[in-house]
């Protein structure tokens, strides 16, 4: 009876080591799941709070703004206009980068501001390119600019897409 354990004692250790690390891969797995969940999770709450904190900052300034068309021309006629108009496209040129390296969700973005976005940049579009030409800087804002070109190209190609996710987020 000993001799017959010992000649499936190698069978038996080699069946316990396939199962452990069958049951680690399946670990592994079920943990990285849950590792991307949450790290979406997480870029979509940060694009909310970047969002938020963006407008509730930029709320004074963006009423002054309802209705003024922007050049280059009338926004350095003021000294305190041109801070604001640079310090909000600085923002969202920020948020532009975060959207184009992925730190950012751009759905979630769409969701939020999509639209308010392309109205923003309609209106500093005229002072972005003549800020580029006068002071040589081609790329000024650009990330902005392709952000606002994504965003049209995205509404353009999901309108119904876009409608079924604003009525599943809305309560």
């Amino acid at each position: 009876m000993l001799k017959y354990i010992q000649e499936y004692l190698p069978l038996i250790e080699s069946i316990f080591v396939i199962v452990g690390v069958i049951f680690i891969f399946v670990q592994i797995r079920q943990q990285t799941k849950i590792s991307r969940a949450d790290h979406d999770r997480r870029k979509k709450q940060s694009t909310i709070e970047f969002y938020n904190v963006l407008s509730s900052e930029s709320y004074p300034f963006l009423d002054e703004m309802i209705g003024r068309k922007l050049n280059l021309p009338t926004v350095n006629a003021d000294k305190a206009l041109r801070k604001s108009v640079i310090r909000y496209l600085s923002r969202l040129e920020r948020l532009a980068v975060g959207i184009a390296t992925d730190v950012y969700d751009f759905d979630v973005l769409c969701i939020m501001s999509g639209r308010y976005l392309l109205k923003k940049y309609a209106q500093f579009k005229e002072y972005i390119e003549e800020a580029r030409e006068v002071k040589d800087a081609p790329m000024l804002y650009m990330e902005f600019q392709r952000l606002a070109a994504r965003i049209n190209e995205y509404r353009a190609d999901n309108p119904e897409q876009l409608a079924e996710k604003v009525r599943i987020e809305q309560p």
